[in-house]
């Protein structure tokens, strides 16, 4: 199983340190998504850069195109949870929703974000995959100086861990903390190296 497939197997809460790509890693699962012939949901705060959203996904057809679904995601987080559950149980052929870039930048999560979050987990159970994308917090005492904001509730809720670092120049680490991942970013996505 590749490292997209093991991302995919449940809900994902990956916390990708500023510039590694976290918005590009989102991007390559949904394609591998939408190849696939599955439908996907993104909701984000603003759509990803359009040089790189071209680059990932402009290659598609026509109709694989038409299986991916954007919506802004601004403003109460328990109304666009409930809109991105009612339109991954009632569209057919949803496969993924990605919330990217879902919680403030910097300082701590509101609960209410991670109750609507835990809501539309509980909901979905474990019908359509459901990857989060934040940036971490800092901690001084970890290795690489980054804290999963809010691990202990999102793991509670059902979300596997991932963290995404730069690790050389032009090179990636993703991990769970027991699977290392080492890629670099290219026209398609993300290559495995």
């Amino acid at each position: 199983m590749g490292w997209e497939e093991l991302m995919l197997e449940g809900p994902t809460y990956l916390v990708a340190e500023a510039g590694s790509g976290g918005t590009s890693l989102a991007l390559h699962l949904a394609r591998h998504c939408l190849v696939d012939g599955s439908r996907v949901l993104w909701a984000a705060p603003e759509m990803p850069d359009p040089v790189r959203f071209s680059q990932i996904l402009g290659g598609l057809s026509l109709t694989a195109s038409s299986r991916f679904h954007a919506m802004n995601l601004i403003g109460r987080m328990d109304l666009i949870t409930k809109a991105l559950k009612d339109a991954a149980l009632d569209l057919p052929g949803v496969r993924l929703v990605v919330l990217d870039d879902w919680a403030p930048s910097t300082g701590r999560i509101p609960a209410g974000d991670i109750e609507a979050i835990s809501g539309l987990l509980s909901e979905l159970n474990g019908r359509v995959s459901v990857l989060l994308t934040a940036k971490p917090g800092t901690d001084m005492e970890a290795e690489d100086g980054l804290r999963v904001r809010s691990r202990t509730e999102l793991e509670e809720a059902g979300c596997r861990v991932w963290k995404m670092t730069k690790s050389l120049p032009g090179r990636l680490l993703l991990t769970d903390g027991t699977t290392e991942v080492h890629l670099q970013p290219d026209d398609q996505g993300l290559t495995t190296l």
